[in-house]
């Protein structure tokens, strides 16, 4: 797995399909985001689409 530079979302591709951005394979932790609507953590991150993203990416 791969996580985007710009957004965190953890991918298998090398660039990022929601943004665009390169991705890295030095990445730590994870987080999943099932409904980010309604998710405390999602509005935190600012996020707008549930996966998975990386918590920490180099």
């Amino acid at each position: 797995m791969k996580a985007c530079i710009r957004c965190k979302y953890l991918t298998k591709e090398d660039k990022c399909p929601l943004c665009g951005s390169e991705t890295s394979e030095n990445w730590r932790g994870f987080l999943i985001i099932l409904d980010p609507i309604n998710s405390e953590i999602a509005r935190k991150i600012k996020v707008d689409c549930k996966g998975k993203y990386a918590l920490s990416v180099k």
